[in-house]
C-alpha cells in the first residue's frame, strides 16, 4: 500500500463503513434486476409476440452486450467528471429505457431497448468498484468487494420470484415498470447519500487517444490480464446458467414462473452467505487462497452438472445443486480476481474497472448467445457451457494467477 493510497477502512467508523457497504451494494443491483428479473417473463414474452423462446433469449444477449460496452464508457467518465454525477445520469437513463421496454411493440424493438437498458444499468457497478479503489488498498478492497456483492445478492435472490409473481398476476410489461421504479430509488439514494470520492480528476480521461493508451496499458499488464481471464470464464458460466435456466426449468421440467423464481432463489441464498463469509475472512486468508477455493468448487460443479445431464438424471435438484456450487465459487473468485486486477491501477481505477467489466460481460454475452443458438429444449447446452467455463477458470488460475501470486509472495 503506497502513501498515496490510504486504507480508509482503518480511518472510518463502523457505522460509516456499514453505510458505504450498503450504499455501494445497491448500485450493482440494477444488473441482476435487469437480467434475473426478466427470466420468468421470457416464455410469456415469446407467447405475446408469437415467437420462439430462443428469439427472446437474444434480448438477454442484448442486455448483456449493452452492459459489456457500457463498461468501457463509465469508468473514464467517472475519472473525468467524478463518480457521483456519472451514476446519477446513468440511473436516470436506465429508468427511461426500462419504461420504454415496458411499451415495446415487437420483439425486435425489445431487443434494441434491452441493449440500451444494459448499457445504462452498468454505470452503478463500474463506478462502485472505482469508489472502492479510491478508498481502500487491495486486501481491504477484496473484503469490501465481497461485502458489497453479498448485499447486492439480495436482488438476484428475490428478483426471479417477484418477477414470476408479477408476470403471472399483471403481465410481462409490469416487470419492466418495476425495474424503472427501483432504478429511480437507487438514483435518489445516490443523490442524497453518496459522497464524491474522486478528488484527482483526469481531464483527459475521455479523450480517444488517452482512452486507447490507458486501455492498452491495462491490457498489457500481466496481473490484470491473468485475473481478468479467470473472472471472464466465471461470468460466462454464470450467464450460461441464467440463459439456460428458463429452458431447463420451465420448458423441460415444466415449472411455473413462480416455482421457477423459488428455484432460482435457493442458489443465491448460498451465494449471499458465502459472500458475507468471504468478507469476514478475505483479509485473513488472502486473495490467492480465495481464488483457489473458488475454482475447486467451480470445477466440481461443472463436472457434476454435465454428468447428471448426460446420464439422463435431470431434476430440479440435479440441475440446481451444481448451480449452488457455481454461485458459491463466484463468492470466492470474483472478489479475489477483481481486487487483483484493479490493484496496479491507483491512478486510473475507473478505466481499469471499465476494461475488467467489459471483458467479463463480453464473455457473458457470448455465452448467452451460444445458449440461444444451441437451444434444443433441454438443459444440455447449459451443462456443457458450465463445464467448459468452470474448467477454463481452474486452468487460468493454475497457469496464470498462481505463478504471479507465488512470485509476489517470494519478492
Amino acid at each position: 500500500m503506497s502513501a498515496s493510497q490510504p486504507d480508509a477502512a482503518g480511518q472510518m467508523s463502523r457505522g460509516r463503513y456499514a453505510f458505504i457497504a450498503g450504499l455501494l451494494g445497491l448500485l450493482p443491483m440494477l444488473l441482476p434486476l435487469s437480467v434475473d428479473g426478466s427470466l420468468p417473463a421470457m416464455p410469456e414474452i415469446a407467447d405475446y409476440f408469437k415467437t420462439s423462446t430462443a428469439s427472446v433469449q437474444y434480448s438477454l444477449s442484448a442486455v448483456i452486450l449493452g452492459i459489456a460496452l457500457g463498461q468501457l464508457i463509465y469508468g473514464p467518465l467517472s475519472d473525468k467528471f467524478g463518480r457521483k454525477p456519472v451514476i446519477i445520469v446513468g440511473g436516470l437513463l436506465y429508468v427511461a429505457t426500462a419504461l420504454a421496454c415496458s411499451q415495446a411493440s415487437s420483439v425486435e424493438a425489445l431487443i434494441g431497448l434491452r441493449f440500451l437498458q444494459g448499457f445504462f444499468a452498468c454505470s452503478g457497478i463500474i463506478v462502485a468498484r472505482a469508489v472502492i479503489r479510491d478508498l481502500f488498498d487491495r486486501e481491504a478492497a477484496a473484503r469490501l468487494f465481497a461485502l458489497m456483492m453479498g448485499i447486492h445478492g439480495i436482488m438476484p435472490t428475490i428478483a426471479p420470484g417477484v418477477s414470476g409473481w408479477v408476470t403471472q398476476e399483471y403481465g410481462w410489461r409490469t416487470v419492466f415498470m418495476v425495474m424503472a421504479g427501483f432504478g429511480l430509488f437507487v438514483t435518489l439514494t445516490v443523490l442524497f447519500g453518496l459522497t464524491e470520492s474522486n478528488f484527482k480528476r483526469n481531464a483527459d480521461a475521455v479523450r480517444p487517444t488517452v482512452l486507447f493508451r490507458n486501455y492498452r496499458a491495462i491490457l498489457r499488464d500481466r496481473i490484470f490480464r491473468s485475473n481478468a481471464i479467470c473472472a471472464c470464464f466465471m461470468y460466462g458460466a454464470l450467464m450460461a446458467y441464467f440463459a439456460g435456466a428458463p429452458v431447463g426449468l420451465i420448458q423441460y421440467l415444466g415449472l411455473s414462473p413462480v416455482e421457477f423464481g423459488i428455484a432460482m432463489a435457493a442458489p443465491i441464498i448460498f451465494y449471499m452467505v458465502a459472500q458475507i463469509a468471504v468478507a469476514r475472512v478475505a483479509h485473513i486468508i488472502g486473495v490467492d487462497r480465495l481464488i483457489r477455493i473458488g475454482v475447486v468448487l467451480a470445477t466440481i460443479a461443472g463436472i457434476g452438472m454435465l454428468s447428471f445431464v448426460l446420464s439422463g438424471n435431470i431434476t430440479v435438484y440435479t440441475l440446481m445443486g451444481p448451480v449452488v456450487l457455481v454461485l458459491t465459487s463466484l463468492a470466492f473468485i470474483i472478489p479475489g480476481t477483481t481486487a487483483g486486477a484493479m490493484s496496479p491501477f491507483a491512478q486510473m481505477a475507473g478505466a481499469a474497472s471499465s476494461m475488467l467489466g467489459f471483458i467479463q460481460f463480453l464473455a457473458a454475452a457470448v455465452a448467452t448467445a451460444l445458449i440461444g443458438v444451441l437451444n434444443d429444449g433441454t438443459p444440455l447446452p447449459m451443462a456443457v457451457a458450465l463445464f467448459v467455463c468452470t474448467l477454463g477458470a481452474a486452468l487460468s488460475y493454475l497457469i496464470l494467477i498462481r505463478p504471479l501470486n507465488r512470485a509476489a509472495a517470494a519478492a
